[in-house]
């Protein structure tokens, strides 16, 4: 079962990945496919389609959604709530904050608004943590109140910023940034992002097994010599990279951190190291078919968001009447 499971899901991905290469306006089909591969094609509209606009778009896409599902996945099992989401702390207001500032104060500029986003998002989390560290008592708790707390600020912000800006240009740049695109994808917007994401998905790797102690709670992790507080830090750090980063070249894309652990342990079973390595396979997998139906079911292009909020909502529902046909009653 547990091969046919990783099968399943590879064979998913390199059918995913597949699709988003060759399905959009101009389409490409596999002997285009081979003719571009095998140089064939070099110096025609075909490849400069394939490699210039629609592997950059995939690998970004693929990149992007595989991070946000393994934040979702980390701080799921940190904060041992399985309807936390990689935005708990206020990661993707404040990225939104820095993005609107962005094109209020530099225009379109695709390097300040990616800069100012990450920073953002990186400000608010410390922001959260602080707080949570002045409140005192339960940590868990006050870190989910904490970022409560500065998402409200950071969407007052965001609120007053858009009410600033000019309705005739920024604010639908600023609105359609905020239902997450990947119509803008390039390498340039990739490589300003892949090293985040890889640096901090690395180290994810390699605390996974300190982040399964954690999630038997504080005092069964110490008793097994972890050390609590370094290694949740480390672990809400990567994990805020992974997002931050994510949303500073996409935009806000909804729900993908919720819902595909979910659907992972659903469907696959809870192994939490099987689980840890799923979700970034099946992360990736599912927003590239939510990117390329966004971008086939319309003559014009729907925003991210729409598709993943829809689908994510749907899936949810079904899974909480699911698991209360499942109990049994009292």
């Amino acid at each position: 079962m547990k091969k046919r499971s990783w099968l399943g899901l590879w064979l998913l991905l390199a059918a995913s990945f597949l699709l988003s290469c060759l399905w959009g306006r101009y389409p490409l089909g596999l002997a285009d496919l081979w003719e571009i591969l095998s140089g064939q094609a070099a110096g025609t509209m075909k490849e400069v389609v394939f490699w210039n606009i629609r592997m950059a778009r995939t690998c970004l896409t693929a990149l992007c959604g595989a991070a946000l599902s393994l934040a979702g996945f980390v701080y799921q099992g940190l904060f041992r709530n399985p309807l936390v989401s990689p935005d708990v702390l206020g990661v993707s207001g404040g990225a939104s904050v820095g993005a609107i500032c962005a094109i209020l104060f530099w225009g379109e500029s695709l390097g300040a608004l990616q800069l100012f986003s990450f920073a953002g998002g990186l400000l608010t989390v410390a922001l959260s943590l602080l707080l949570a560290r002045a409140i005192g008592g339960n940590r868990y708790f006050n870190l989910i109140i904490s970022g409560i707390i500065l998402g409200a600020l950071a969407n007052a912000a965001i609120m007053a910023l858009k009410y600033m800006a000019d309705p005739t240009q920024e604010l639908a740049v600023i609105d359609y940034w905020l239902m997450g695109s990947f119509h803008l994808a390039s390498w340039e917007k990739f490589w300003s992002a892949a090293p985040l994401i890889l640096i901090a998905g690395a180290v994810l790797v390699l605390l996974r097994y300190r982040l399964k102690v954690l999630t038997l709670g504080d005092e069964e992790a110490a008793s097994l010599g972890v050390a609590v507080g370094p290694a949740r830090l480390a672990c809400v750090a990567c994990a805020t990279v992974l997002t931050a980063a994510s949303v500073s070249v996409s935009g806000i894309v909804s729900w993908v951190g919720l819902i595909v652990p979910h659907l992972v342990r659903t469907v696959l079973g809870d192994d939490f190291e099987a689980n840890f390595f799923q979700s970034i396979l099946c992360g990736a997998a599912l927003l590239l078919l939510a990117d390329t139906l966004a971008r086939s079911l319309l003559p014009s292009e729907i925003p991210i968001s729409i598709l993943t909020s829809l689908i994510g909502a749907a899936f949810l529902a079904a899974f909480l009447i699911h698991r209360k046909g499942g109990e049994r009653p009292c």
